[in-house]
């Protein structure tokens, strides 16, 4: 199910604000985590999420807490009471993306993100991590991904900042520039 992120972002961040209160952002970082797992590895509960409810509202919520009340944190599963209400628990793996962004800038991390065309070697992945921790700090975490759409080059994302230094990317702004 498709959901505007923005829709999600106040459940996002009341979940972060809620678990940092509360002194439980690690805790709630990891149901999270099983919350993605459980995603990813059960069609069952995709289906169950996605589809349209029958059930009263209190009633789905009540079987939100069933399902997941003994196993998450308390603000955790407020949260997924709360997207029940609004019929809006299809939209887990979008929660799950703005929850980590929004953890990750509260707890002062910054991933970046290589998507490389091909392979890289060694030395350039060593010299562009320097790169990211010298800009970023200590923090930062490296993910590195491959695309090979990209035809050469990179793309480089770190928080809202992307920089597109492949050759598709190139090509894309080659044919806008000529379509004014």
């Amino acid at each position: 199910m498709y959901c505007d992120e923005a829709i999600i972002r106040p459940y996002a961040r009341a979940l972060v604000l809620a678990a940092q209160k509360s002194g439980m952002l690690a805790r709630v970082r990891g149901d999270m985590e099983a919350l993605a797992a459980q995603w990813e590895g059960s069609e069952e509960l995709r289906t169950w999420c996605t589809t349209a409810r029958s059930l009263p509202k209190a009633a789905h919520a009540a079987l939100v807490s069933d399902l997941w009340g003994e196993t998450m944190a308390h603000p955790t599963c407020v949260l997924l009471e709360a997207l029940s209400a609004a019929n809006l628990l299809g939209a887990i793996p979008t929660v799950i993306r703005v929850f980590r962004r929004f953890a990750d800038l509260t707890e002062g991390r910054v991933t970046v993100t290589f998507v490389f065309a091909a392979i890289p070697s060694e030395t350039l992945l060593a010299s562009l991590r320097k790169r990211a921790i010298e800009a970023y700090g200590e923090q930062t975490e490296i993910a590195i991904q491959l695309d090979a759409s990209l035809g050469a080059g990179l793309i480089v994302r770190a928080g809202n900042t992307q920089i597109d230094a492949s050759l598709k990317g190139r090509l894309a702004r080659l044919r806008q520039t000529f379509a004014k």
